[in-house]
């Protein structure tokens, strides 16, 4: 697959990502460049797309793949969503004769069709109007509605996010608009946050990174630039969920939820780390134990003088019964000395074979201190099971 450059993102990628001109040559833009600036609903912003790429504007055939794209999903629409199946449409039999210049032509003979054989305009606009009182009255279903109904350009109540070019709405909901005063940067701390979270943010945005990397930090003990590099990849994964989340992208969502839960765990910052690292030295009196004797100490003897409950009770019939259980019974004393005595012979087994294989043999190299450990074991089992060998 051949590799083309786009000299507005400064990113060499697959060819298949620049649009075809008809000669076979392609874009020298790639398709997000070229796209990035495009309204569906507003012809000034692609017309100048569709002359460069030499193809017919036809508005009934673009209106019709842009109210499909955007009844598939109205917030993932962006300007690469109609575009590209327009200019594959213009290639069909249909339309691959036809160039920009054909485009009035194409017009007035779309209006001419119209008029001679399709309905007055009031009498449509009357029609639709009996449609949506139907709708409102329940006589037909929604989905009958939105098939014959108009699409409404979305415009004035999208905006564009400094970090892509993907549009949100942002006053179509019922609750109350907060208008935040804007946050004011000094260049040095401007130049800060950019190195550290990247151009592509706003004051806010930094600010919320900002915050959310603080409280990382003092809840655990972070050190060590891979862990803090991660540390920097889960605060912008949390600021993308929270954006997806809060615009209704619930697939974007869910994607960076499954990679920030990754990174969490990978990074250990988890609450278990969290009550581990409160806990202290100790977790468990096993660990006290432990350490003690490890260390050449002793922890005295105490004795309880309260009277025993149902659980101490209990406890104590059990720490009996263990007790009992491992000296009165014969047969599991000899099972243990059994075991003891087999894990000896495979530790001796694994000593000799790593001695063979530091002096390059594959075989067993018998010292003299192998046999006298061999023939005590035999005098040993001949004591015990009075035999001789």
């Amino acid at each position: 697959m051949a590799q083309l450059y786009c000299p507005k993102c400064r990113k060499t990628m697959a060819d298949t990502n620049f649009y075809q001109y008809k000669n076979g040559q392609k874009c020298e833009l790639c398709k997000a460049c070229l796209t990035m600036h495009i309204n569906n609903f507003d012809p000034e912003t692609y017309l100048w797309i569709l002359e460069k790429f030499d193809v017919p504007y036809v508005e009934e055939e673009w209106n019709v793949l842009r109210d499909r794209a955007y009844q598939k999903d109205p917030y993932k629409m962006n300007g690469m969503s109609v575009v590209g199946k327009y200019l594959a449409k213009m290639r069909l039999k249909k339309w691959k004769d036809f160039t920009w210049a054909d485009s009035e032509k194409i017009k007035a003979e779309n209006e001419a069709k119209a008029k001679l054989y399709g309905q007055p305009q009031e009498i449509a606009q009357q029609k639709m109007k009996e449609m949506e009182e139907a709708y409102h009255n329940g006589e037909i279903t929604e989905s009958q509605w939105n098939t014959y109904k108009e699409v409404e350009a979305p415009t004035p109540g999208f905006a564009e996010t400094p970090v892509s070019d993907v549009q949100y709405p942002v006053n179509d909901h019922p609750f109350e608009t907060v208008q935040i005063p804007e946050v004011e940067l000094s260049e040095e701390e401007k130049v800060y946050y950019a190195i550290k979270w990247g151009r592509l943010y706003t004051a806010e945005d930094w600010l919320w990174l900002e915050k959310k990397y603080e409280d990382f930090m003092k809840s655990f003990d972070i050190q060590g630039a891979a862990r803090i590099d991660t540390l920097v990849m889960i605060c912008k994964t949390s600021l993308k969920m929270n954006q997806a989340l809060d615009s209704g992208d619930i697939d974007s969502y869910q994607k960076l939820s499954r990679v920030y839960d990754a990174m969490m765990k990978a990074a250990k910052f988890t609450e278990a780390q969290r009550k581990e690292e409160k806990s202290g030295l100790f977790d468990a009196v096993g660990q006290i134990v432990y350490f003690a004797e490890k260390e050449g100490g002793k922890i005295n003897r105490y004795k309880i003088e309260e009277p025993l409950d149902f659980y101490d009770k209990s406890l104590d019939k059990l720490k009996k019964y263990n007790k009992d259980l491992f000296e009165n019974d014969p047969s599991l004393a000899q099972q243990l000395e059994n075991y003891i005595r087999r894990r000896e012979n495979l530790d001796l087994e694994k000593q000799m074979k790593k001695e063979a294989r530091e002096e390059g043999s594959d075989g067993y190299i018998i010292k003299d201190e192998n046999y006298e450990e061999f023939n005590e074991m035999l005098e040993k089992e001949k004591e015990e099971n009075d035999y001789e060998v």
